[in-house]
């Protein structure tokens, strides 16, 4: 199996724990505003498995430094496997685990606004956009092209941090 794949079905599942240990918590239920916070710390699972990849692409060819231009193809190829189950999880956690939770979401994000002074009109138009981008449709731009360029940015900065350790080492 090519570790891009290996790495990236293992950033796609442990997104997904995430998110189930997320619910079973209610964090996307009865905890909203926790759930809103949670979800930063779920970056540490990607940039972490990029960062042992990119390191084991190195290690594979310890000749040369890791280059830019093979970083960033192995993070964006690995980030685009992770992205496609994340995708799929989401499409039937929404569908069959937890149908109401953009409900509660929103509930919990309305109230933030109005206690912000934020006008109906614009309230209407921030529902209407987050439940476009969190439809089966949306979540293709959001989840599958977002997480998938920003593991190909990540691994940029990942192969500078790999090549960096390769020179000390080297030293």
């Amino acid at each position: 199996m090519r570790p891009e794949l290996k790495y990236g079905l293992l950033a796609g599942a442990g997104l997904c724990v995430w998110m189930a240990g997320e619910y079973l918590l209610g964090l996307h239920t009865t905890r909203v505003a926790l759930g809103e916070y949670s979800g930063y710390f779920s970056v540490m699972i990607p940039l972490g498995l990029l960062y042992l990849l990119l390191q084991r692409t190195q290690a594979a060819n310890p000749a040369e430094p890791l280059g830019l231009g093979r970083g960033l193809a192995t993070g964006l190829y690995a980030s685009f496997i992770a992205a496609v189950i994340v995708y799929v999880f989401l499409v039937a956690y929404s569908r069959f685990f937890n149908p109401g939770w953009l409900d509660y979401t929103l509930d919990w994000k309305v109230a933030q606004w109005r206690a912000r002074n934020i006008s109906e009109i614009e309230i209407r138009q921030n529902i209407t956009f987050y439940r476009q981008t969190h439809s089966p449709a949306g979540l293709i731009g959001t989840i599958v092209v977002g997480l998938t360029l920003m593991g190909g940015l990540c691994s940029l900065g990942l192969t500078f941090v790999v090549q960096r350790l390769f020179r000390l080492k080297q030293a």
